[in-house]
């Protein structure tokens, strides 16, 4: 490095970010010098691609946003999040997605928060317990919203 002052060296120029001195022993390696930047102050966000604002509205497009999304809903795992269709007894069917329903099956031990709550269609229910392999659930805790 012909030419170069000794201060030149050990601050790296023309990096993203501020530059930090070199230890003696980075400086005295042999070779070019590796770049070390420090993390800037801020991060941006990434750019996520998304639909436009006003298509949304479009019931077309909502149509298949609903389908596609009902296809890609779980039916399986030991929790589920709905709305009650149905409730008798031991029996309770939410529908997971539009036109996704699960069944979840209650037993003597099922917690049902807050207590006191009588489980009525159309209330939004968070459900946790052990999945069964007919896709049903078999309900251990059931917390209404």
């Amino acid at each position: 490095m012909v030419g170069t002052s000794a201060l030149e060296r050990r601050f790296r120029p023309g990096t993203a970010g501020p530059a930090r001195a070199l230890s003696r022993h980075e400086a005295s390696v042999p070779g070019p010098p590796r770049l070390r930047v420090c993390a800037p102050e801020r991060w941006s966000s990434p750019n996520i691609p998304g639909l436009p604002p006003g298509i949304t509205n479009n019931p077309y497009v909502q149509s298949v946003i609903n389908a596609v999304g009902g296809l890609l809903q779980s039916t399986n795992g030991n929790s589920a999040h709905g709305v009650v269709r149905y409730f008798r007894h031991f029996e309770l069917q939410i529908e997971t997605a539009p036109r996704v329903y699960r069944d979840v099956h209650l037993h003597q031990g099922t917690v049902i928060n807050p207590r006191g709550t009588t489980l009525e269609p159309g209330m939004v229910v968070d459900v946790a317990g052990s999945a069964q392999s007919d896709g049903s659930l078999n309900a251990d805790t059931i917390t209404t919203k």
